[in-house]
């Protein structure tokens, strides 16, 4: 069965338990604009505890991924006089929401990216758990070199790249192709094209659907928490999600699966 809903500027489909999220207006293209960044929050929230949905693909239409955020509405907030500062962090924030919500969704998120990634579309694609590019897909860190900080997606850049690496493809507004982006570590393969990008998806899928959606959900926590939890802090979480799971149905079903040397429900 598939099932899909239609913006003006997103199309959501959903099939055999994954979601594919495409920004569809390719003609701009595929701004992160404000109806963008609703949409796809709507969309998030309404599976975020929907463990029939297993994963997630985020991907561009007309071959461009995304172009970053929609710069003649920066003008407009240029043009706000007194209010502009503060209508600009009000922005900044919702983008911040935005970029954390696809960092911390519950199920396995997935960036095909082909064309230009570039600002704040780089940083939906850091945001997520694994990114495929095809090898002439074009990064860009541009926000340097237009006067402004790369403000709410350098804490997912510099999670995929590390301290140094991120720090000067960020300053200096670094161009990448998808080859260059595999070789540092942003991107997780580099294929040929669309149709390779399309093969390396279903083998990410298949991966996906054997393990078990609650755990999957769990252990991105658990990853997440490593980075700001004080140890004594973080072994109790752990032990939690732990003891949860082990009484919980996907526990019980996983061990007597092992034993009885057989698929697990979840198992495709």
């Amino acid at each position: 069965m598939s099932d899909a809903s239609t913006t003006s500027a997103v199309l959501v489909a959903q099939k055999d338990g994954w979601m594919t999220i495409t920004l569809n207006q390719p003609e701009k293209r595929n701004p992160l604009t404000g109806e963008v960044i609703a949409e796809i929050s709507r969309v998030l929230r309404d599976v975020q505890d929907d463990r029939s949905v297993r994963g997630i693909t985020f991907t561009g239409a007309g071959g461009v991924f995304c172009a970053g955020g929609d710069l003649k509405s920066f003008q407009q907030i240029m043009a706000g006089g007194d209010e502009a500062e503060t209508i600009a962090q009000k922005i900044s924030l919702e983008a911040a929401a935005f970029f954390g919500m696809i960092a911390n969704q519950p199920q396995v998120t997935i960036a095909l990216v082909e064309g230009a990634a570039m600002a704040g579309g780089l940083g939906m694609a850091s945001a997520c758990d694994f990114v495929v590019a095809t090898q002439d897909a074009k990064f860009a860190f541009t926000e340097t070199r237009i006067g402004l900080p790369p403000a709410q997606i350098a804490q997912y850049v510099t999670k995929r790249l590390g301290y140094q690496k991120a720090k000067k493809m960020l300053v200096l507004g670094s161009k990448l192709t998808g080859v260059e982006a595999f070789d540092i570590g942003l991107v997780d393969e580099a294929v040929a094209d669309q149709a390779a990008l399309e093969t390396a998806e279903a083998d990410l899928k298949q991966q996906v659907l054997a393990c078990a959606p609650d755990a999957v959900a769990a252990t991105k926590q658990v990853v997440e928490e490593t980075l700001f939890l004080e140890q004594e802090e973080l072994r109790q979480s752990a032990a939690a999600h732990f003891a949860r799971a082990i009484v919980g149905e996907e526990g019980q079903e996983g061990v007597k699966s092992f034993l009885q040397k057989r698929k697990p429900s979840w198992a495709p």
